[in-house]
């Protein structure tokens, strides 16, 4: 007698009690791990983007530009040809704004692992008059599975006789 339970139902409703503890802490632990998952980002897809333009007068005005794509994310990335573009746009002294000339980007190497970086180039040419030409503006698009990141980078153009270099200037991103 002395090994019976006190009461045999206790028991049981006890090690039912001890399973559903079990299985909602084993649910709040998933909830828990896959909150901190969407939260840290890390496996959302992140570019890091740099646009860089020079400008010089000689004639005509011509200039280049330097695009830089980093992954920053974890995950790959494949940039879509179709609606990846620089478009260079003149500034003149009105502030009107008028586009120039559009290009694609990344036309080589279009995709990306995590942390590995593409670059492309372009290059272009204004006939005069370009008296009047202020600032040359370069935006970039950049899409990747139907994500689309822009930057800009403004470009100021210096007039003065013979040739005339202008200054780089930072870019601003738009993720």
């Amino acid at each position: 007698m002395l090994d019976a339970p006190l009461h045999p139902v206790a028991t049981f409703w006890l090690g039912v009690l001890d399973e559903i503890i079990k299985l909602a802490a084993v649910f709040i632990g998933a909830l828990w791990a896959l909150w901190n998952f969407r939260k840290s980002r890390t496996y959302n897809q992140k570019l890091d983007l740099e646009i860089v333009g020079t400008v010089f007068i000689k004639n005509d005005l011509y200039g280049d530009v330097l695009v830089t794509a980093k992954n920053i994310g974890a995950s790959r990335h494949i940039v879509q040809k179709a609606g990846s573009f620089i478009e260079v746009s003149v500034i003149l002294d009105d502030l009107s704004e008028h586009i120039v000339e559009l290009f694609q980007v990344f036309t080589d190497d279009d995709s990306m692992e995590p942390g590995e970086s593409i670059n492309d180039t372009g290059f272009w040419s204004i006939a005069p008059p370009i008296d009047n030409i202020v600032w040359v503006k370069l935006d970039l698009r950049v899409v990747s599975k139907e994500l689309e990141w822009r930057s800009s980078s403004l470009v100021r153009v210096v007039q003065q006789p013979g040739n005339a270099l202008a200054t780089r200037d930072v870019s601003e991103e738009d993720l």
